[in-house]
């Protein structure tokens, strides 16, 4: 499981150690899925920019295409959340009372490989151990993780709270399920990520892989 990467910002060595993790652990072309924010979108936020930001709005996604282009070279398929990053055009632009038939896919605006499918949820019930991956959006704190969890009554995986990594397990009223937080995978000195320079807590980067039916989540630092 592929944490928040948000392309063009995201960590050097990003690619290459989710590359890694997938050769390692023989993990299938069709068994890849993408927490969310994989494209940043910052010039499609509704956040003041920084005027000594480097990317204009379409040099932006210029550089998100070439990157995506890197990884679907990697991963032909990938099962990616809808999320809050990914959405920042399309809130922009229903703000503008555009209606949505006039705005393109996601695919056809990153040129992703067809392999790659977005949805709010994925859920894997036909597991021995179920589990169900979704953005987070609506989640908050390093509880998060947990929180998403108990109010599914199934093991869930988030990313979206990029200080907040880790697992935790939960036994009560007859459940015994997990929740998990993937961290991040961004560039934490790019210059679309300064406000959160003075926060206490630090992006925690890393990525995830879920063994054994759904029983075993495993967090692993970048």
């Amino acid at each position: 499981m592929i944490s928040d990467l948000q392309i063009p910002f995201e960590a050097e060595k990003a690619l290459s150690f989710c590359a890694y993790i997938k050769r390692h652990y023989r993990i299938p072309d069709n068994h890849i899925i993408n927490v969310g924010d994989e494209v940043d979108q910052l010039n499609g936020g509704l956040y003041p920019k920084d005027p000594d930001g480097h990317h204009t709005p379409n040099s932006e996604i210029v550089a998100s295409k070439e990157a995506i282009r890197k990884w679907g070279a990697v991963f032909p398929e990938m099962m990616l959340c809808i999320s809050n990053h990914g959405m920042r055009w399309i809130k922009k632009a229903s703000a503008a009372e555009i209606p949505s038939q006039m705005m393109r896919t996601y695919q056809e605006v990153l040129n992703a490989p067809d392999g790659w499918r977005w949805q709010h949820e994925w859920g894997f019930k036909n597991l021995k151990h179920p589990f169900r991956v979704i953005h987070g959006m609506g989640y908050s704190g390093m509880n998060g993780h947990r929180t998403a969890a108990l109010d599914a009554g199934v093991s869930t995986a988030i990313g979206h709270l990029h200080s907040h990594a880790g697992i935790s397990y939960i036994t009560t009223s007859g459940l015994n399920i997990w929740g998990m937080n993937t961290g991040c995978l961004i560039d934490v000195e790019a210059y679309a990520f300064k406000y959160g320079k003075d926060l206490r807590f630090k992006p925690c980067l890393g990525a995830s892989v879920i063994l054994d039916n759904g029983r075993l989540p495993i967090w692993l630092p970048y």
